[in-house]
């Protein structure tokens, strides 16, 4: 029998990654109050940076921990998101030459990865079920 899909990530491991969204929301805010530019506003980037890479190395970390079977879930999942978004990206790339607006792209592709590795989950877990 499997375990349900979130097995890999216990209780600690949600409220640090709550902990480090809430950084990096906190920092954003905060950051709008510098100018462009700014050292300030270049250090608050670099520690939204960093809360994010913590989450995403831990993240790894923690799918190291699971079976076979839940990591090959996982990888088709993973998959799902990293050729969804590839999709996604360069369609929109073709709407924007000819002639939708263009958009901030750094702050669309971690959210649409996200999304899409949830979408990617259910797809995958269903499958096996």
């Amino acid at each position: 029998m499997s375990r349900p899909l979130s097995s890999c990530y216990s209780p600690r491991f949600i409220a640090f990654s709550l902990g480090c969204a809430l950084i990096v929301v906190g920092a954003a805010l905060f950051s709008r109050s510098f100018e462009r530019g700014s050292a300030m506003r270049i250090a608050l980037a670099a520690v939204e940076g960093l809360a994010t890479g913590a989450v995403i190395v831990t993240s790894i970390l923690r799918l190291r921990s699971l079976d076979e079977f839940q990591q090959r879930v996982q990888l088709e999942a993973l998959a799902i998101a990293f050729a969804g978004t590839g999709v996604l990206a360069t369609a929109y790339g073709f709407l924007v030459n000819a002639g939708l607006p263009n958009i901030e792209w750094g702050a669309m592709v971690w959210p649409m990865m996200v999304a899409l590795w949830a979408v990617g989950l259910l797809i995958a877990n269903r499958r096996y079920r």
